[in-house]
């Protein structure tokens, strides 16, 4: 699977193209930090376990500036690239969650029609700069219970968690009984 950063410029339902050109920048910041040069590969573990390609164009030293803050930079570009991972499972993004609702954003079947809750599901995001696989694990544990601050929607919950030193992602969905 080919994950192409770039994409994400052209925008989606719940992203526009403004927003998606900065998720990209941030996570190609936080690539190139680490040290990875575009094409890379990232292993994806979890509920889906895939070979990714990872793409994006090298950061300019003011994409570099903008991103400065660590914390922000990982966080935006983890949604980046979770974005592009849920669009390999014909979902994507529709719309962005309040706060305090325990997940990040709205998914709808990719191409589909957007209604109130009907086909949805919520999705929760974390980013790292570094960590071990078990790092990995009990981040998406943590992310996963934090998902259920809104389990009275009873749709189902993916956890996604980027770690963008090796680069590997985490991927797990959860449904409600």
């Amino acid at each position: 699977m080919v994950l192409e950063l770039a994409s994400l410029a052209s925008g989606r339902v719940g992203l526009s193209p403004v927003f998606g050109q900065s998720l990209a920048e941030a996570a190609a910041v936080c690539l190139d930090e680490r040290g990875h040069r575009s094409p890379t590969a990232m292993a994806v573990s979890g509920d889906r376990k895939a070979a990714a390609r990872l793409e994006w164009s090298q950061p300019t030293d003011q994409q570099r500036r903008c991103w400065n803050d660590d914390e922000e930079a990982t966080e935006h570009g983890a949604y980046g690239v979770a974005s592009l991972l849920v669009e390999q499972c014909g979902l994507e993004v529709v719309e962005r969650s309040k706060k305090k609702t325990g997940f990040d954003f709205w998914l709808g079947t990719k191409g589909g029609e957007v209604h109130l809750f009907q086909g949805l599901s919520r999705l929760e995001v974390s980013g790292m700069r570094d960590g071990t696989d078990a790092a990995l694990q009990s981040r998406t544990k943590s992310k996963t219970r934090q998902t259920e601050a809104s389990d009275n929607t009873r749709l189902p919950a993916i956890v996604v968690v980027v770690e963008f030193g090796s680069p590997k992602a985490r991927m797990v969905k959860r449904c409600q009984a």
